[in-house]
């Protein structure tokens, strides 16, 4: 072996992921062995009796601060197992339920309807609405649905455990990217700060791309020690964060834009630089083709219909400034913002993270403008997510660059104390830790009342399965509808055979959450992917729910204008069949056209014949 093969596998970042690959599978496989209901006290203290190895391991950085190398190992075992310690935090939230997080409420649902969707193609396609571009980012979903396929299991059952995963993950690739620009005790400090500022499993997807993005943008873009990253994994990481959430790209455009110039402006050879950025975009470009080319021509060939950033979300009214609220995580933002703008010539990191704040704050504040004028967001209140992560991370870095210097003018001695610093890093990580536990732990005590993220902890636990039965620790409060979704299968393929998948009109998108089956419009109309064309679909939904005679239903129903409908899924009530607002009356379902069978949670299906 080669001199650099020790010394790589000496890396911290090679330590880190080889920590969290022994790790990850014993916290994994924990809560089953232990066998707790995460309600009751000693359920949910499992991963804070866990992490106390963690924080021994933190301490032990402390005692061995004497030397660089030492303690750049130790930091990548820390976070490696601090990566793993995540995974067992929610995984044992999880433990005896099949569902994520939120169960299959709202956008939790309608991811599930993603990766059954691709389970059963690989093209990709809008979770609901089948055969249409998709709007939203796929590779995620994509790769949870694929890896289902391949085993051979629900895609749906695999969501819960593919979220914990790439949280954990996304810790991972934090340490590991910001290794690369700054001091690896430094780089744990940040995964540390970043995992209690943003690490919604819900949104797992978005935690890792967010984790890439901020030491990307600044690798590539901004003036890092160690140099830039090469052009190819600079554009291929370009790539795959577009793919995975495209929201932080809009949000950083202007930044990046800036950052650019910036970088043009100073650099020794300006043709190779621009060189070096036309490279980058061309292979983020073609890194992300399959994903934008489709969903591009869509929109230029047929146009689209934007409603989902019509949805009235609280957060629109929320608080914009985050680093202005009176916690710890508060203080450490302040921080983070005086120090992006003290240090702005004097630490190289610090322009790039001002960038990004500053493009964000833009960003909100134009489709802020627009939103009034013409109802539309834009989504701009997502981007606190983005403002939070970047200004943690920006104090951490502020505290790192600053700390030294002031401990030398206010200490007594020459040296800095021995191992003040890792002390600080080990409280961060603990205090971190806790608090995300705590976060995303189900309440043992008032839980019917209990809100925030454990809300959604809970709301896993209540999800029924497909045929009713709920999962083993169900609280009895609150409680959520069961949608019949296997007596609607057996009903369906019983009269159109095994195997057979209807274009179906659904009054709950929990039936696309559990069965690959093309529906012919979302539910949620704020939800639906504008290439989905949802006004047009509802428009033509009430037309044909407007003819009266059945032949002629019937055959409206075969052909229109956005295709046929196989299976009618809608809510009986007394005197009409409804799906939202549009009412279809009973006598429409004529028996010579269509067999009908009543089910329980007042759900009728009528599945047309002539096909």
């Amino acid at each position: 072996m080669t001199r650099t093969g020790p010394r790589a596998a000496r890396h911290p970042a090679v330590l880190a992921l080889i920590a969290w690959v022994v790790a990850t599978p014993a916290a994994m496989l924990l809560p089953a062995l232990a066998d707790r209901n995460p309600f009751t006290p000693r359920g949910a203290v499992l991963p804070i009796a866990a992490g106390g190895l963690l924080l021994a391991a933190a301490l032990a950085l402390a005692a061995a601060w004497r030397g660089a190398s030492r303690a750049d190992a130790l930091s990548g075992v820390c976070a490696g197992l601090l990566a793993a310690w995540v995974a067992l935090a929610l995984r044992n939230s999880l433990y005896g339920t099949p569902f994520g997080f939120a169960g299959l409420v709202g956008d939790e649902g309608r991811m599930s309807a993603m990766v059954t969707r691709y389970s059963a193609t690989a093209v990709p396609t809008d979770g609901i609405v089948a055969g249409t571009p998709t709007e939203y980012p796929p590779l995620f979903p994509w790769l949870v649905g694929r890896i289902a396929a391949l085993l051979g299991v629900p895609a749906w059952q695999l969501l819960g455990d593919a979220q914990i995963l790439t949280i954990s993950g996304a810790v991972l690739l934090t340490f590991m990217l910001w290794t690369r620009l700054v001091p690896a005790p430094a780089a744990l400090a940040v995964a540390a700060a970043a995992l209690v500022t943003f690490a919604d499993p819900r949104k797992a997807h978005e935690v890792v791309a967010l984790a890439v993005f901020i030491p990307w943008v600044a690798a590539t873009f901004g003036r890092p020690p160690r140099g830039r990253l090469h052009w190819l994994p600079a554009g291929v990481l370009g790539g795959l964060i577009v793919a995975t959430y495209l929201g932080f790209a809009l949000w950083g455009a202007a930044g990046i834009i800036v950052l650019a110039w910036l970088a043009w402006r100073t650099s020794d050879d300006r043709r190779r630089y621009v060189s070096y950025l036309v490279k980058v975009v061309v292979v983020a470009a073609v890194t992300a083709s399959w994903y934008v080319v489709p969903y591009g021509w869509a929109l230029l060939r047929e146009g689209g219909q934007m409603v989902s950033d019509q949805f009235p979300a609280p957060a629109i009214t929320g608080e914009p400034f985050p680093f202005l609220t009176a916690t710890p995580l508060g203080a450490l933002q302040t921080i983070g913002l005086l120090g992006v703008v003290w240090y702005r010539r004097a630490a190289w990191w610090a322009t790039p993270l001002l960038c990004l704040v500053a493009s964000a704050y833009l960003y909100r504040a134009v489709a802020a403008t627009r939103y009034i004028i013409t109802g539309h967001t834009g989504l701009y209140y997502h981007t606190a997510r983005m403002i939070t992560v970047l200004l943690a991370i920006a104090g951490v870095l502020t505290i790192a660059h600053a700390a030294p210097g002031l401990i030398r003018r206010l200490a007594t001695r020459d040296t800095i104390p021995h191992g003040l610093t890792a002390t600080a890093v080990a409280g961060l990580i603990g205090w971190s830790a806790f608090t995300y536990w705590h976060a995303w732990t189900p309440p043992t005590s008032d839980i019917a009342t209990t809100g925030g993220s454990r809300r959604y902890a809970t709301l896993a636990h209540a999800e029924p399965r497909p045929g009713g039965a709920l999962p083993r620790y169900a609280p009895a409060r609150p409680t959520t509808r069961w949608f019949p979704v296997t007596p609607i299968r057996r009903t369906v393929t019983g009269v159109l055979g095994r195997g057979a998948a209807p274009r179906t009109l659904s009054y709950d998108e929990r039936l696309f959450a559990f069965l690959p089956w093309p529906g012919y419009i979302a539910v949620d109309r704020t939800a639906a992917s504008s290439t989905t064309h949802w006004d047009d679909r509802h428009a033509a939904l009430t037309a044909l729910a407007a003819v009266r005679d059945p032949a002629g239903f019937a055959a409206a129903a075969g052909k229109t204008r956005f295709g046929r409908i196989d299976v009618f899924i809608l809510r009986a009530g007394p005197a009409a069949w409804t799906w939202r607002d549009v009412r279809f009356r009973p006598e429409q379902f004529a028996a010579a056209h269509f067999t009908v069978r009543m089910l329980p949670s007042d759900t009728v299906v009528a599945i047309r014949r002539d096909r």
